[in-house]
């Protein structure tokens, strides 16, 4: 219930808002206006959709966990969302979500509210490869999440 008025205030302010613009600058300024905004964006979704991906393949090739990335590029396509709503709130929110520092914070206020809820554990990634051996870490990768405890592995058989 509470998304269906959250949705037509949305829309009555969104249509107010286009009213009140189209009458301070006549229907053709308003035209121009959300074209502008329309080609901007594509711009500027292209751009930093590519420097996403650019960042993905960066952490993966690395090995390191990419979830910040994931977030990024799940940011640029919302706002390619919103750019594609007609409407000049969704483009002023979609060229805010362009921002850079503005969806690394929504992607650590996010990733704390998932850590909050249970649905995800802070704590770094290990990934544990096999170093010369044929056990079951040598034929692959397994990663884990949670502390990181230095140590040493001890084999009973080589303890005779």
């Amino acid at each position: 219930m509470r998304i269906l008025v959250a949705l037509a205030v949305y829309l009555t302010v969104e249509v107010t808002v286009l009213v009140l613009v189209g009458q301070a600058v006549g229907f053709w300024g308003l035209v121009g206006i959300l074209a502008l905004s329309a080609v901007v964006g594509a711009w500027a979704i292209k751009r930093q959709g590519r420097r996403s991906m650019t960042a993905l393949v960066e952490a993966a090739q690395r090995g390191r966990p990419a979830e910040a990335e994931v977030a990024d590029g799940m940011y640029v396509a919302l706002a390619g969302v919103l750019l594609v709503t007609p409407g000049l709130l969704s483009t002023l929110a979609a060229l805010v979500l362009l921002v850079p520092p503005v969806r690394r914070a929504l992607a650590r206020r996010a990733a704390d509210r998932a850590v909050r809820a249970g649905s995800a554990r802070h704590g770094p990634a290990v990934t544990v490869v096999g170093a010369g051996s044929a056990g079951p870490a040598a034929r692959g990768t397994r990663e884990f999440r949670g502390t990181v405890v230095e140590g040493h592995v001890l084999d009973s058989r080589d303890a005779t």
